[in-house]
């Protein structure tokens, strides 16, 4: 909890946030972005599609995934709610430190997606697109590998911030930016519902 609590906050300190690849979502046999992978586009737009909120999941986080998407994330512990600096927060945490990769959600309410974004721009890596027709910012402040965080921009001052910290066992076939991109679109089509 202190560990995500620490890098969420030097998301508004310093912008320490990179991108990731523009992969395939699920796609087990992508490898790990190389140089050549890394990309840095210009935003897609200046808001996402109609109909998304964040409102009711601000006061409850956990509820912003269905069991059967729970399900998917693989063998994770029962959700822990929290409050970070972005707001409020929800972590499914793995069975196995070792094993089992750990997710997390922050909601972020009445703070300028733009003024994120230009914290992310100056990232090793750093890609602006769109997951099921929603501007997404996928991002990693290193190489995408073990951990990959996604910025879902639900109107231009709130927003949903994913985290992927990927096991050790599951890197080979978990990439983390592929994985926090599907973690995007479960997420995008309840903010939807």
């Amino acid at each position: 909890m202190k560990r995500i609590t620490a890098l969420l906050t030097a998301v508004l300190t310093i912008g320490v946030l990179a991108g990731c690849s523009e992969k395939t979502p699920g796609n087990a046999n992508t490898t790990a972005p190389t140089t050549a992978d890394q990309t840095s586009t210009a935003p897609t737009s200046g808001g996402s599609s109609s109909g998304l909120s964040i409102a009711k999941f601000v006061s409850k986080p956990c509820d912003i995934l269905t069991a059967a998407q729970v399900a998917k994330l693989g063998q994770v512990k029962a959700p822990q709610p929290g409050t970070t600096v972005l707001g409020p927060e929800c972590v499914w945490k793995g069975q196995d430190v070792i094993k089992n990769s750990t997710y997390t959600v922050v909601i972020t309410e009445d703070k300028s997606v733009e003024e994120m974004v230009a914290q992310l721009k100056s990232s090793p890596i750093f890609t602006d697109k769109k997951v099921a027709d929603v501007r997404v910012i996928v991002n990693d402040s290193t190489d995408g590998v073990m951990h990959c965080r996604a910025l879902i921009e639900v109107s231009k001052t709130d927003s949903v911030t994913l985290d992927a910290s990927i096991a050790k066992d599951e890197r080979p076939t978990k990439p983390a930016c592929n994985e926090v991109e599907s973690f995007a679109a479960m997420v995008i089509e309840n903010l939807r519902g």
